[in-house]
């Protein structure tokens, strides 16, 4: 694990549990990708520090951009996943080009007690649809700090509908609180770019079988 954070290393996290006889597949699509964007202070390292570690940290250096890499077993595969904390500046969700275009997936966060923070996102998911030229790729919408529900801004309803627009997932959570859930949107995430992964080489299997066909 590489991190900017001082974190401890995650990487035995997701196998703990398993018997050391238990063989496990190992996923043939490499490394998955996930980017965790959103506006400062929505809290993208809380969520990113709870699915690898466990626990949860109230205080972070959101000046430090932190690349993790965790194994963990999914679906009977033994996946290893890359999660990029991304930093925010002026705004930009921390949607550079080069994080964009390095993601397999995309995590798309806002707090619930923020209306700038969910308002953001469109203008991110833009830019995510420029990059990569309107094709359809992995995303979910997360609405992080549910527990402060006295100070909330975002409806339920606005978050499922902003997540049927952008044709993806919702899940609303609380990093300090859930962990299930966080580790349920996480895994959902990694098995939307697997998915998307085993469906873009079948079709490039397939064209290539075309081809060698008219080649022969």
């Amino acid at each position: 694990m590489t991190s900017g954070g001082g974190l401890s290393d995650p990487s035995t996290g997701g196998s703990s549990t398993l018997k050391p006889y238990i063989k496990r597949k190992k996923s043939s699509f490499g490394d998955t990708k996930i980017a965790v964007l959103g506006q400062h202070g929505v809290g993208k390292s809380a969520l990113s520090v709870r699915f690898l570690t466990k626990r949860f940290i109230g205080e972070y250096d959101q000046t430090i951009e932190s690349k993790y890499k965790y194994s963990a077993v999914i679906d009977g595969e033994t996946v290893t996943i890359e999660v990029l904390d991304t930093i925010s500046d002026k705004d930009d969700c921390g949607g550079r080009d080069d994080v964009l275009k390095w993601a397999d997936g995309y995590m798309l966060v806002y707090t619930v007690v923020s209306r700038k923070s969910f308002d953001s996102l469109y203008e991110l998911k833009k830019k995510i649809d420029d990059i990569k030229k309107g094709s359809t790729v992995p995303i979910i919408v997360v609405g992080n700090k549910c527990d402060l529900a006295h100070m909330r801004q975002v409806t339920r309803e606005e978050g499922q509908q902003m997540a049927e627009e952008f044709g993806c997932s919702l899940v609303e959570t609380s990093a300090s609180e859930d962990l299930k859930d966080v580790t349920d949107a996480f895994f959902q995430l990694c098995r939307e770019v697997i998915d998307f992964k085993r469906k873009s080489r079948s079709f490039f299997d397939r064209v290539i079988g075309a081809f060698g066909l008219e080649k022969s």
